[in-house]
């Protein structure tokens, strides 16, 4: 392959995955502002043009009006409060269209250039049915509160959100895979289960994030590093509950969300301390460091969430950082179970 061709699709990947990481901070800033609810309908191609005049927003507010969300929630919202929820919506969808234009045209550039092998093509072919399935998940979503709840479902929630991130991961990791003039090498095997280990900690954690944002259950408690009067909080499992239980009550999300950082920080430290200096490969080892110091970040952060009762620039901050440890984490793992 010409090397200006490779150099191309080096910055197509890092357009996409910065884009990619663009909606997802929207995202969270649309389910932080409450304006996820406010496009009622989806259409895929006349969904991407904007109100036009003062007719336009007249019918779209209307019909927004029909919903549990403004009859229980927003009954005395005006037009301007609504065009704010709205424009968040917005923006976050047409992200999402602006990602397919620039996925599909460059690849058929590249395809028809034949800059791909046929490993590539799968690994392409991957992200766009991960990319046009998002499309599909986010409206199964707002669909879950547009019924009698006017709540997203926040395991619908998360299940978008993780299915971004994995999208994110894997642009990240091809990209690691192109440009690695040196492979990561195998430390052990007890390296890479530990590792492995962590890494499923860290998925729970951004899962179990998914439900404090949908269940707002980052407001329950705003002290740190007590929950209330103490370590473990009152009514923390409902023993009479079903096992969803452990999925649906805020309390133990709250609780099990800071049990899972606590563990992550752990398990980090102790794979610094007995295998950083085995460690050659100065990428690797500059990986894992990034990697260590993100988790601490990352818990640093969430105390301020806590503390500040999720104010909306801390909490989006939280989810970025939150976004970028995940996919630090997963391209690590995928690199060294290819050594």
């Amino acid at each position: 392959m010409q090397k200006n061709l490779s150099n191309s699709i080096n910055i197509w990947l890092i357009t996409l995955a910065l884009i990619v990481l663009s909606m997802i901070a929207v995202g969270g800033l649309t389910r932080l502002t409450e304006s996820g609810l406010s496009m009622v309908d989806w259409q895929l191609f006349m969904g991407a043009i904007p109100p036009l005049n003062q007719a336009d927003w007249i019918k779209l507010f209307d019909d927004y009006k029909q919903y549990p969300e403004y009859q229980i929630k927003n009954l005395n919202m005006n037009i301007d409060e609504f065009k704010y929820i709205f424009w968040w919506e917005y923006g976050h969808r047409v992200l999402g269209r602006i990602i397919g234009i620039v996925f599909i045209i460059p690849f058929i550039y590249f395809a028809i250039k034949k800059c791909f092998s046929n490993q590539e093509y799968k690994f392409y072919f991957l992200l766009l049915f991960l990319g046009g399935s998002q499309g599909l998940i986010g409206w199964w979503m707002v669909k879950s509160g547009l019924d009698i709840n006017p709540y997203v479902s926040h395991i619908r929630l998360a299940v978008h959100l993780i299915i971004a991130q994995v999208i994110l991961a894997l642009i990240f990791f091809q990209l690691l895979k192109r440009n690695m003039k040196d492979q990561y090498k195998r430390i052990s095997t007890g390296h890479n289960s530990l590792f492995i280990f962590f890494n499923l900690v860290i998925l729970l954690t951004v899962i179990y994030g998914a439900f404090m944002a949908g269940l707002d259950a980052g407001k329950s408690f705003n002290t740190w590093p007590r929950m209330g009067e103490g370590y473990i909080p009152e009514n923390l499992i409902f023993w009479d509950e079903s096992f969803w239980g452990f999925f649906e009550n805020s309390i133990f999300i709250h609780f099990f969300h800071r049990f899972l950082a606590y563990v992550s920080l752990i398990i980090i430290l102790i794979i610094i301390w007995f295998d950083y200096r085995k460690i050659k490969n100065h990428l690797q080892k500059y990986h894992l460091l990034f990697i260590s110091l993100l988790v601490l970040l990352q818990l640093i952060i969430g105390v301020f969430v806590v503390l500040t009762n999720v104010q909306i620039s801390m909490g989006s901050i939280h989810q970025i950082v939150g976004t970028i440890l995940f996919i630090a984490t997963t391209s690590y793992s995928l690199s060294i179970l290819k050594t």
